[in-house]
């Protein structure tokens, strides 16, 4: 059906009466030829600005108002460690610190790039979501971001870095207490992040179980604290791949293991890595391996856990890493860093977080009773072997 201009003309003032009436901005309104079809309108640009509720309390108020277990729940971490990470942060970028003015709206204040900041390592939620939750544009969501992963990134090595010969003699300590190995200071792994991977480059970030990930190769102690981070190596790559090209093993092999391991300490990895004096791996089991060599992988296995443990507090904790939507994949490794920086912050902190410990704890034992399971199994397999000589002659 055809309009006339005179039809048209009334039709767009009716429309935009009830769309000022809803508060809806629209410009550069429409241009068309005469006798055109209504469909076949061509909205040259619009700006749509919707109304949503957000909440005006005051940033202050926020904190206060919430229980302890709700804003540990909401921001991953205690209110406690809350005003720490506030003091560290005012001491190291003061600039981080100014309240920013944006536009024509109120300052944001240092608590609530915080909070901001918090809420997006410790949920999975959109940049809208974020954005309509504090009351702040989503450029400015971004901007907060980035100038908070730039400063804990400049900051990085306050607390992840690698132990002093004092703090060796303690970590070990600790690790001899899960099953008496010495010499420990360290257990390593490589864990998985799944990633938007670029589509050009698709091939290489496709892990072995056929998802797209990066990888975060880490040293913890056996209190699930990091002490080397290495990260941005894309899923494809093989665990052993990933440590040779680690700044870890550059330093090994530049200055020698003494400058890591003061001639008598070792990390424990798993049977993807290469054995090493400063680096023990278990025996591999090729069908013939020892009593004593399968309760050594027992024990070394139940000292090693740690690392795994430790993953799974960083991933339960700052939940952000369970799927990075990065459209630039160079800043993926930027939001995993800063992830584990909080990680260590907070057990620094002494600040847990108890429903995930448990899941984790749980686990633990889970494959503690896995592993006693499987020597059962290897001592049931020697007897057979030795009822099988008894009964049945070499040469039947």
């Amino acid at each position: 059906m055809n309009f006339s201009r005179k039809k048209l003309s009334l039709i767009l003032l009716m429309m935009n009466d009830i769309l000022e009436s809803d508060d809806i901005i629209i410009s550069n309104i429409v241009t068309m030829k005469p006798k055109c079809h209504l469909n076949n309108l061509t909205l040259l640009s619009t700006t749509i600005r919707n109304v949503h509720f957000r909440p005006k309390a005051d940033v202050e108020d926020w904190i206060i108002k919430y229980s302890a277990h709700d804003f540990h729940v909401n921001y991953r971490m205690t209110q406690e460690t809350f005003y720490n990470l506030l003091d560290f942060l005012q001491q190291v970028s003061p600039e981080f610190c100014q309240k920013n003015i944006v536009g024509g709206n109120a300052p944001i204040s240092i608590k609530k790039k915080m909070l901001i900041a918090l809420w997006y390592f410790g949920k999975e939620g959109s940049m809208q979501a974020i954005s309509d939750h504090f009351d702040v544009v989503k450029s400015s969501v971004y901007n907060i971001l980035k100038d908070f992963m730039n400063v804990i990134i400049l900051n990085f090595e306050t607390f992840i870095h690698w132990p002093s010969r004092q703090e060796c003699l303690m970590i070990e300590e600790r690790f001899k207490l899960k099953a008496k190995i010495p010499g420990v200071i360290g257990a390593i792994d490589g864990t998985h992040i799944n990633v938007k991977a670029p589509l050009k480059q698709a091939d290489s970030y496709t892990n072995r179980k056929l998802g797209k990930s990066m990888i975060l190769q880490a040293v913890c102690t056996e209190g699930k604290i990091f002490t080397n981070i290495s990260v941005g190596f894309p899923g494809r790559i093989h665990d052993a791949r990933v440590l040779v090209n680690s700044e870890l093993y550059k330093q090994v092999t530049d200055n020698g293991p003494s400058s890591l391991f003061y001639d008598k300490y070792h990390l424990l990895g798993d049977s993807a890595y290469p054995n090493r004096e400063w680096l023990i791996t278990p025996f591999k089991n090729y069908g013939n391996i020892t009593r004593r060599k399968t309760k050594f992988n027992y024990l070394h296995a139940k000292t090693r856990v740690a690392i795994e443990c430790a993953f799974g507090l960083l991933k339960g904790r700052w939940r952000r890493l369970l799927y990075l939507n990065k459209t630039k994949i160079e800043n993926a490794p930027k939001v995993i860093l800063t992830s584990c920086f909080l990680h260590n912050f907070c057990l620094v902190n002494n600040d847990t977080m108890s429903e995930i410990l448990s899941d984790y704890q749980k686990m633990q034992t889970s494959q503690v009773v896995n592993r006693e399971d499987y020597i059962e199994r290897q001592q049931g397999n020697f007897k057979r072997d030795e009822l099988l000589n008894l009964l049945v002659p070499q040469n039947y």
